[in-house]
Formats: structure tokens, C-alpha cells, sequence
């Protein structure tokens, strides 16, 4: 009797498969599916460059895994198969290492270099617009800073002229300089923190005191790239469906005093020298003088909406200042320090329609 009923139950399926065919019904019989994916389009248009490489150019020039990586799309990798990438593509997956970028990026033509460059004034107005929107709108905002010395450039002269080496007693001091700098400064220096939806962002965030994030020109840029990466879902015809767009806007600010004002602020001399003398300090640290070698923005968005969602700011100095031993170190006398350091801002923006991290 039980062979019978599922001898039957079997004619009924055939059957119910056969008059969806008829029909033209679609028959769906996966218990987990779920509701089509959202496709999203570009809201605003940059003419982004991108690029096509060859497996045989990108062969010799980064690693197997890299490689291996980025053709992974590719059964059969032959010197003719091609990859597009952006700009950020090619910072994102090779900038950790700079002969390799340079590598990747001196295979770019001169046609492709202009494409790269040629929608600058495009990208820094976009920019502008929505970053200057920002403090208006109060949204919830995540901030951090931090600050590093880089231990190998920290260099003492003394007031007759005389540079002192490895192996004298300084190099204990630069050692001690260096953790007291570093303590100082981080001491004040927000990490993780939350700005509760609604708060006044006037003074929170750059520009200080101003209604706007940024007051950069053309004139202040060494360079502006933007690129578009898409986020892709099959449907349930196996179509892709773009259901997310990620614009990375890159600017590099010339390092000039003038032009890095006009996208960041730096601490007052006399509050930062302030934090840095205490008392159990070895050094008292009598002023510095700070020049900006570099500054890069980058700048992350929903270019489905135009929402800003994150900014981070990386800076690099160099720094010279007049500091006095003090209590062991005090025969050392006033001695002139030089050495290079970075720094790092960054905000994340929360959305009411997005979650913050």
C-alpha cells in the first residue's frame, strides 16, 4: 500500500512540473528563497577612468597570491585575459607596497594618465559640496586621531654643532624623547569617539570654528581621483544585480602651510607644549617649528545616494624643536631635535538609513 501511495505521489509531482512547463508558471521548489536583490544606480556621474590590464603585464610585477587573486574570475589564465581596475583599486590592493604600485601604475599610458586626471575639477566640487554639507545635517559621528613618531629619524645636535651618533648617551635620550612625545600627545587625542546625533559639529570637526569641512582650491591639489566600485547579487535568473555603489575620492594636498590649512587645523604650540612638559618628564621641550611633507583625504561615499560616509585625513612632518635635559640628563644641556612623524584623522558618518559601525 505504501509503494502505491508513493508511486502516486510521484505521478503528481511529474504532473504539477508538467503544467507549470505549459503555463508558463515558474515552479520555485527551494525552500530558502528569498526576495529579489534591489538594484541601485549612480547618482552622480564623474566619468571615472578605468583601466585594463593583462595578466602578462601584471605577471612579472606583483605576487602569485595577488595574481591569483585578482583572476580569480579566470579558469584559464592566459598573457591575453584582462582585468579593469580603478585608481583606488590599484591603491587599495597594491599602495602597501610602493615599488609595486609605481610598477603597476608606469603601465598606464599617456591617454590613460589624462583619463585619470581629466575630471580633477569635477571631483573636488563633488567633493566640496557634500563635505560642506556635513555639519549641517549633525549627523551621529565617530572620530579617532592618532599620532606616531618615526623612531629611526629622531637626530640631536648640540648647541656647538656636533650631531651625536648611536653610541653616545642621546640615543637613550631619543629613545626617552620619543615615549614622552608619544604620551603627550595621545594623552589628548580622541579615539572611538561618538558624537551623539544632534550635537553642534562647529568646533568638533575640521574646519574648526567654520560652518565647512574644507576651503581647498585647485590651486591646494596635487591631484584628485575618484573611482566607483559595485557590489553585485545574482537575482533568481542568475542576472547580476548591482545592489551597492562605493565612490573613494582621493586627494593630495600640496604640503605647503597655506594649502594644508585649508583642509585641516593644528594645535595651538602653546597648549601642545603644555601637554608635553610634565614634570617627570627628562626633557623640557622649549618650542618647535613644524613643516607638512605630505597630506592625502580620503573621502568615502554611497554613490547610489551621495551620502558621505567616511573621512580619513593622513599627514606626514617633520618636526624640529629646542629641548633641555633635565635631572640625569641635565649635562646634556639644550640640544636642538629633529625627527619625521604622521598623523591620522578620522570621521564615520551615521545615516538614519545605515547602521554605524
Amino acid at each position: 500500500m505504501r509503494k502505491r501511495v508513493w508511486k502516486i505521489g510521484c505521478l503528481l509531482l511529474a504532473l504539477l512540473v508538467c503544467a507549470a512547463a505549459f503555463t508558463g508558471c515558474e515552479l520555485n521548489l527551494s525552500a530558502n528563497a528569498g526576495p529579489e536583490p534591489v538594484a541601485v544606480a549612480l547618482k552622480t556621474d564623474l566619468h571615472d577612468a578605468r583601466f585594463t590590464f593583462t595578466y602578462g603585464e601584471l605577471r612579472d610585477i606583483i605576487d602569485a597570491e595577488t595574481l591569483s587573486n585578482l583572476f580569480e574570475d579566470y579558469e584559464n589564465k592566459t598573457d591575453d585575459v584582462t582585468v579593469e581596475l580603478g585608481y583606488y583599486d590599484i591603491r587599495a590592493r597594491f599602495g602597501g607596497d610602493q615599488a609595486t604600485f609605481d610598477a603597476v601604475m608606469a603601465l598606464l599610458s599617456d591617454e590613460d594618465l589624462a583619463a585619470l586626471n581629466g575630471n580633477r575639477t569635477e571631483v573636488l566640487a563633488y567633493y566640496t559640496e557634500l563635505a560642506n554639507a556635513i555639519k549641517a545635517l549633525k549627523l551621529e559621528t565617530i572620530r579617532s586621531e592618532s599620532f606616531w613618531v618615526d623612531d629611526g629619524t629622531i637626530t640631536f645636535t648640540d648647541e656647538a654643532g656636533n650631531t651625536q651618533d648611536d653610541g653616545s648617551p642621546i640615543s637613550k635620550a631619543a629613545r626617552l624623547f620619543k615615549d614622552m612625545s608619544m604620551q603627550g600627545i595621545s594623552s589628548v587625542l580622541p579615539e572611538n569617539e561618538t558624537i551623539a546625533a544632534g550635537t553642534d559639529l562647529t568646533d568638533l570637526l575640521y574646519l574648526y570654528g567654520s560652518d565647512d569641512l574644507t576651503a581647498l582650491t585647485d590651486a591646494d591639489l596635487l591631484a584628485a581621483y575618484s573611482t566607483v566600485n559595485e557590489t553585485t547579487e545574482k537575482d533568481s535568473q542568475e542576472n547580476d544585480v548591482t545592489t551597492e555603489l562605493t565612490r573613494t575620492i582621493e586627494l593630495q594636498v600640496r604640503p605647503e602651510t597655506e594649502s594644508v590649512l585649508r583642509a585641516i587645523n593644528v594645535r595651538d604650540e602653546a597648549a601642545v607644549l603644555e601637554k608635553l612638559n610634565r614634570p617627570e618628564n627628562s626633557f623640557t621641550i622649549n618650542g618647535y617649528d613644524m613643516q607638512f611633507t605630505s597630506l592625502t583625504i580620503t573621502a568615502t561615499f554611497d554613490a547610489a545616494t551621495d551620502e558621505l560616509l567616511t573621512l580619513s585625513y593622513d599627514r606626514t612632518m617633520h618636526i624640529t624643536a629646542t629641548v633641555t635635559g633635565e635631572g640625569t640628563l641635565a649635562p646634556l644641556g639644550t640640544q636642538t631635535v629633529d625627527f619625521d612623524c604622521g598623523a591620522n584623522t578620522y570621521y564615520q558618518f551615521g545615516w538614519a538609513d545605515r547602521a554605524t559601525a
